[in-house]
């Protein structure tokens, strides 16, 4: 059976994390502290790069409202994630 869009994009995202959760100091945190420190690391790299976090960020967040079933709710309301700040 073939994967979805939405499932694809959560096992790429494992994959990733999966990574964090191997590193030295990865495995004595949370998923949650993984998720911050590659957050952190895509920050980081955006600065260096020159790309704008928050912009991607944003459209992002469209993409996945837009993409989402019920594309019209609540879809970037939970944990206060709708509050996006231009770049």
């Amino acid at each position: 059976m073939a994967m979805t869009g939405s499932e694809e994009r959560v096992a790429r995202a494992e994959e990733v994390l999966r990574g964090y959760g191997l590193s030295e100091a990865g495995w004595r945190q949370s998923p949650g502290g993984n998720l911050r420190e590659l957050l952190r690391d895509l920050l980081e790299w955006c600065d260096a790069t020159q790309h704008g976090f928050e912009r991607a960020l944003s459209a992002a967040r469209a993409q996945h409202q837009a993409e989402s079933p019920g594309a019209g709710g609540d879809a970037t309301d939970r944990g206060g994630a709708g509050r996006a700040e231009s770049a």
